[in-house]
């Protein structure tokens, strides 16, 4: 067991991750901006600092940062549409944070071979890479009700979960976006296309 550093312990409501993506693609990003956004969701100044740094480090630390800069013009136009905006901020999240990523990929590899996978089946493999411990299960219902909030996933019954086969995008740069974020998890250059095939790509109807 590796015990791999988790390093998330917070939801982030996507409509703040998006007023943050949009400012920062304005060029007037503010972290008391961004707080205000926090505040109506969260109470309590630790929590508050939690969620702010989860979104600095989705944000500006982002290892995409430079794609984002590249195609920041078209971005701005492409967030407007909100599956192609909910693709590319849990892309931004995934490619920060290898638990959510790890999660996103398990939910893949379930649901591409059943029609539904519940919270224990998915916690118990990622225990074996993070342990079977309270900060994994506190990481698990973090980005979970992320995925769900995106649409990627749905939520049937509590603790059970099934793909979401309505999602689709209408953009090339939400898909190269997600394919940038699998491929900082797997240090890769380029990718091939049998990669293509692996269970996170599940996520890409399209």
């Amino acid at each position: 067991m590796n015990n791999k550093s988790i390093d998330i312990n917070q939801r982030i409501p996507l409509d703040t991750l998006y007023a943050a993506l949009e400012s920062y693609l304005n060029g007037n990003y503010s972290e008391d901006y961004i707080l205000e956004q926090l505040r109506l969701e969260f109470k309590g100044e630790n929590r508050l600092k939690k969620s702010l740094r989860i979104v600095n480090k989705i944000i500006l630390r982002s290892p995409l940062l430079a794609l984002i800069e590249e195609n920041k013009e078209q971005i701005k136009q492409v967030i407007k549409k909100k599956n192609d905006r909910n693709l590319i901020l849990i892309s931004l999240l995934n490619s920060s944070f290898a638990f959510s990523f790890d999660t996103l990929q398990l939910l893949g590899k379930y649901l591409s071979v059943q029609d539904l996978v519940n919270t224990e089946t998915i916690k118990k493999s990622l225990s074996n890479k993070y342990g079977g411990n309270r900060a994994t299960e506190n990481a698990l219902y973090s980005v979970i009700p992320m995925f769900i909030e995106a649409g990627l996933i749905k939520r049937p019954a509590l603790g059970v979960y099934q793909h979401n086969a309505d999602f689709q995008i209408s953009t090339s740069v939400s898909k190269q976006i997600f394919i940038e974020s699998f491929k900082a998890n797997n240090t890769l250059d380029g990718i091939q296309d049998y990669q293509l095939r692996d269970p996170y790509f599940l996520f890409l109807n399209n």
